[in-house]
């Protein structure tokens, strides 16, 4: 479940004075059982997002090299009252585990953390009421107090820097699916009236990842060519660009060094339900393709909820530095490379920084 044959590092907890999350022994009894009970639900979505969460949450202490069929294998299929779909089980609703965090500070208590990967999703079928159904069904079995979406995003700003990660507890919807107008939800924004503790974030921030490790400027090159060969849409219109043209201040390795988790309270993501790359600057925490749903369904449901969204495909630019205009297509086959190969990485980040709200 890796964008690219690749190693995350492990954590050393004891170096912000942290324990490792604790997995915790699930008597399960097949997919259509009921989840066990948890504090808190953490959804995340795809594969990357799903390798980095695995890693950190249950094998942080030694460099990952966790491969598709193992984690399919170890996590548990989940299918309660699902319909027919795609996935390697047969029917969504998708795949979890379960673990404990610690609590930060004197007296503070343990949180049972649900972790799960959604196969449901905005974008295809069952759309936005499959989505809704699953949060529920899932919130119903677990009884949590609190709702978690992590995951990759795109950059809303130009102050987003590949690898940092955004902290929100608010989503707008924009929606262009037909299946999805249906719900007369388009346009809405929800909000959560809680906001999680910043206390562990500046730990979690010393345990990042600097980007600049593997996202060089050698790197970028070896990405840029490739997406150039490959046989993905836009491919033939990124030809006659270079480095220097796609490279802007989000990407550039001389801005990787520091990853950063910014708070975003009350400020929206932007939740679409197709591919969407803004063109310039955004008055959004992040822009990605569920999170906005996950607050309705979880407000349906009684809870508040809180997105956490690393930055893995930052703004591209529409012009080159001397103003020729950059096609969509080949802003989007750009976009998707970088995401390809480092999402990934900039979603260790992004569970770091979710252990560490929650925790605090």
């Amino acid at each position: 479940m890796r964008t690219v044959p690749s190693k995350l590092p492990g954590i050393d907890w004891k170096s912000v004075g942290a324990q490792a999350p604790a997995p915790v022994q699930i008597d399960y009894k097949g997919p259509t059982a009921p989840l066990p009970a948890a504090d808190v639900v953490m959804f995340t979505w795809t594969d990357s997002e799903w390798s980095a969460m695995d890693h950190v949450y249950l094998h942080s202490t030694t460099a990952g090299d966790t491969q598709s069929t193992e984690l399919i294998h170890k996590w548990l299929l989940y299918t309660k009252d699902a319909p027919s779909g795609t996935t390697p089980g047969g029917d969504l609703w998708g795949y979890y585990q379960l673990v404990d965090f610690a609590g930060s500070g004197a007296g503070a208590k343990k949180k049972r953390v649900l972790l799960f990967k959604a196969d449901a999703h905005l974008s295809h079928s069952p759309w936005l009421a499959g989505l809704v159904t699953m949060v529920q069904t899932i919130a119903a079995d677990t009884e949590p107090s609190l709702i978690y979406s992590i995951g990759t995003a795109g950059g809303a700003s130009l102050s987003q820097n590949l690898g940092d990660v955004s902290i929100t507890n608010s989503g707008k919807l924009q929606l262009e699916l037909q299946e999805n107008l249906s719900s007369g939800l388009n346009g809405n924004t929800y909000t959560a009236t809680t906001f999680p503790s910043w206390d562990l974030i500046g730990s979690a921030q010393k345990l990042m990842m600097p980007l600049s490790k593997v996202a060089s400027w050698s790197e970028l090159e070896k990405v840029l060519e490739n997406a150039k060969n490959s046989r993905d849409q836009g491919a033939s219109s990124l030809k006659p660009f270079s480095l220097t043209d796609l490279v802007n201040a989000p990407i550039n390795p001389n801005n990787l060094g520091s990853p950063k988790a910014v708070n975003y309270d009350k400020l929206p993501l932007l939740t679409t339900d197709y591919y969407y790359i803004a063109e310039g600057p955004t008055n959004y925490a992040a822009l990605e393709m569920d999170d906005a749903v996950i607050g309705y369904a979880a407000q349906k449901a009684g809870l508040d909820f809180v997105f956490v969204r690393n930055i893995s495909d930052t703004l591209i630019p529409a012009q080159t530095p001397d103003g020729k205009s950059i096609p969509d297509d080949a802003r989007q086959a750009w976009s998707s490379a970088i995401y390809d190969s480092f999402g990934l990485y900039t979603s260790f980040n992004g569970a770091l920084a979710a252990w560490a709200a929650i925790a605090g």
